[in-house]
């Protein structure tokens, strides 16, 4: 049955307007929210006070601990943190032979609150020492320092080395490894060679130039840092016996850092005078460590030298510290101590400086001096981004009336 009102919608659809409008949502119609001067300018104000007011108070507590010949800058501003930095480089360059002789004051640092100041003896001398390495003894330079601690540190006290001037951060040195070597895996010949290890990834042994490859294999791990510290030992004027201050070689590293490692599976069963059969040698810088090459008897562990693991965690910086013992339960007491050392480490070849930092833990940790001022810049720069911001609010926009204005030349 046809429907007598069709003529009605027919008329009613050409009665409509036709139109290329959008529709009527925020979106089509450009009227969606963004943020204005005015609140780009409330958000760099409020960042400005945050940072302004952190980097016054990092510099009004840093403030509070002072430096004593100053060596390194970078270490001045540990934050409630005391200790003591020795810097031992040219110490194999002492004319005098096992004969103590004042030590430079640009050569010390010392961090600590403003009433334990003041000037102190320290003494150093050159002489030679013993190690012995798999049966063979040799003399080495050892290094022997006597310094005065004016305060004492209270627990945990953490010893590190310090280095200047070496670049861990390169982007060929911090590749330089292969992770599935220290993970114990026995890595073929030819694995070695194609990987990052380059230049220090095979050697030729014996008189047909047979390549072998290098465990571990590397930059990182063949300029493994080799200086040999001993205990803090302090130096007691009266009848007493000197004490050593012992610490700890142990849990230096984390949890993560000791999965990494594991123990070698490569078959070294040569015997010591057999070493020249061994299917893997050490890196040549370890030939000291190491003079008659890996055998049954002295095959390197990673998993068992956290110092090793420690090192092999490159550093961001050409100038870091690594943690190289650490004392968690007793005082190391105000006086005089002698602190031996055995120096083997060239890093006066790269122009760089090595030192070593007895101190306490600090409430913040080890933090760069910049910290605080950089964050009173920072804050400095976002208020005056907020009052630009602010004073472009207020300065009245040109509207566009005519769409040729913005084709227009003036």
């Amino acid at each position: 049955m046809v429907s007598l009102t069709w003529w009605k919608r027919e008329t009613t659809e050409e009665n409509k307007v036709r139109s290329r409008r959008p529709k009527e949502t925020a979106y089509n119609q450009e009227r969606m929210k963004a943020w204005d001067p005015k609140t780009s300018s409330l958000i760099f104000l409020v960042l400005g006070i945050i940072l302004s007011s952190f980097g016054v108070f990092w510099v009004v507590v840093n403030s509070k601990i002072t430096l004593h010949k100053n060596v390194y800058t970078d270490l001045v501003n540990i934050l409630k943190s005391r200790g003591i930095q020795l810097d031992y480089t040219t110490c194999h360059e002492i004319e005098s032979y096992n004969q103590l002789e004042t030590m430079p004051d640009r050569l010390i640092a010392e961090y600590m609150p403003r009433k334990f100041a003041g000037q102190s003896l320290n003494r150093w001398k050159r002489a030679n020492g013993t190690l012995t390495f798999d049966g063979i003894t040799k003399n080495y330079t050892l290094c022997t320092i006597e310094f005065h601690l004016p305060a004492d540190l209270k627990p945990p006290v953490l010893f590190h080395y310090h280095l200047t001037n070496f670049h861990q951060n390169h982007r060929n040195y911090g590749t330089s490894r292969h992770d599935r070597q220290l993970k114990g895996e026995s890595t073929s010949l030819d694995s070695i060679k194609g990987s990052a290890c380059k230049d220090v990834a095979v050697v030729k042994s014996g008189n047909e130039g047979e390549e072998k490859p290098i465990y571990p294999c590397g930059l990182i791990a063949a300029s493994y840092f080799n200086d040999t510290f001993g205990y803090p030992q302090r130096i007691n004027s009266g009848p007493r016996e000197d004490v050593f201050y012992n610490m700890s070689k142990d849990d230096i590293v984390s949890r993560h850092d000791r999965f990494l490692y594991k123990p070698s599976t490569y078959n070294v069963t040569a015997a010591p005078v057999d070493w020249k059969d061994s299917p893997v040698v050490p890196p040549p810088s370890w030939a000291e460590r190491y003079p008659k090459g890996y055998h049954k008897g002295n095959m390197f562990d990673p998993s068992m030298d956290e110092s090793f693991m420690l090192w092999m965690r490159t550093a961001s910086s050409p100038r870091f510290a690594k943690l190289a013992m650490h004392n968690d339960h007793d005082i190391m007491e105000e006086g005089r101590y002698r602190l031996e050392i055995f120096s083997h480490f060239p890093i006066q070849k790269s122009g760089g400086r090595k030192s070593v930092i007895i101190s306490t833990r600090s409430l913040g940790g080890a933090h760069n001096p910049f910290l605080g001022w950089a964050n009173i810049g920072t804050g400095a720069a976002c208020v005056l981004l907020s009052a630009f911001f602010a004073l472009s609010s207020l300065w009245p926009s040109i509207p566009l009336v005519y769409h040729s204005y913005p084709h227009e030349n003036y």
